[in-house]
Protein backbone atom coordinates (compact mmCIF):
# COMPACT_ATOMS: atom_id res chain seq x y z
CA UNK A 1 0.00 0.00 0.00
CA UNK A 2 1.43 3.37 -0.97
CA UNK A 3 1.53 6.37 1.30
CA UNK A 4 -0.58 9.49 0.83
CA UNK A 5 2.17 11.14 -1.19
CA UNK A 6 2.30 8.23 -3.61
CA UNK A 7 5.90 7.37 -2.74
CA UNK A 8 7.08 3.84 -2.17
CA UNK A 9 7.37 3.00 1.54
CA UNK A 10 10.98 1.86 1.08
CA UNK A 11 11.94 5.24 -0.32
CA UNK A 12 10.02 7.08 2.40
CA UNK A 13 11.43 5.17 5.37
CA UNK A 14 14.86 4.64 3.83
CA UNK A 15 15.12 8.37 3.16
CA UNK A 16 14.04 9.15 6.72
CA UNK A 17 16.64 6.72 8.05
CA UNK A 18 19.37 8.29 5.95
CA UNK A 19 18.43 11.80 7.08
CA UNK A 20 18.51 10.76 10.75
CA UNK A 21 21.81 8.90 10.33
CA UNK A 22 23.46 11.87 8.61
CA UNK A 23 22.07 14.33 11.17
CA UNK A 24 23.40 12.15 13.99
CA UNK A 25 26.79 11.97 12.31
CA UNK A 26 26.90 15.75 11.95
CA UNK A 27 26.25 16.07 15.69
CA UNK A 28 28.83 13.43 16.58
CA UNK A 29 31.52 15.11 14.48
CA UNK A 30 31.40 18.05 16.88
CA UNK A 31 31.79 15.59 19.76
CA UNK A 32 34.82 14.04 18.05
CA UNK A 33 36.38 17.50 17.66
CA UNK A 34 35.72 18.26 21.33
CA UNK A 35 37.19 14.90 22.34
CA UNK A 36 40.33 15.65 20.35
CA UNK A 37 40.65 19.10 21.94
CA UNK A 38 40.40 17.82 25.51
CA UNK A 39 42.21 14.54 24.88
CA UNK A 40 39.25 12.26 25.62
CA UNK A 41 39.81 9.01 23.70
CA UNK A 42 36.35 7.63 24.57
CA UNK A 43 34.54 10.48 22.80
CA UNK A 44 36.73 9.98 19.75
CA UNK A 45 36.20 6.20 19.74
CA UNK A 46 32.44 6.57 20.18
CA UNK A 47 32.26 9.16 17.43
CA UNK A 48 34.27 6.98 15.10
CA UNK A 49 31.93 4.06 15.76
CA UNK A 50 28.91 6.25 14.95
CA UNK A 51 30.50 7.35 11.68
CA UNK A 52 31.24 3.72 10.75
CA UNK A 53 27.64 2.74 11.61
CA UNK A 54 26.35 5.56 9.39
CA UNK A 55 28.48 4.40 6.47
CA UNK A 56 27.18 0.85 6.92
CA UNK A 57 23.59 2.12 7.08
CA UNK A 58 24.05 4.10 3.87
CA UNK A 59 25.57 1.07 2.14
CA UNK A 60 22.58 -1.05 3.20
CA UNK A 61 19.77 1.44 2.56
CA UNK A 62 20.75 3.09 -0.73
CA UNK A 63 20.80 -0.10 -2.85
CA UNK A 64 17.35 -1.11 -1.62
CA UNK A 65 16.03 2.37 -2.40
CA UNK A 66 17.41 2.12 -5.93
CA UNK A 67 15.92 -1.31 -6.54
CA UNK A 68 12.48 -0.19 -5.34
CA UNK A 69 12.14 2.40 -8.12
Amino acid sequence: MESATGMNATITWGGAGLVLALAGTAFVISEIQHGLEVGNPFAVAYGGAVVVATVIAVLLIVPSMRSSN
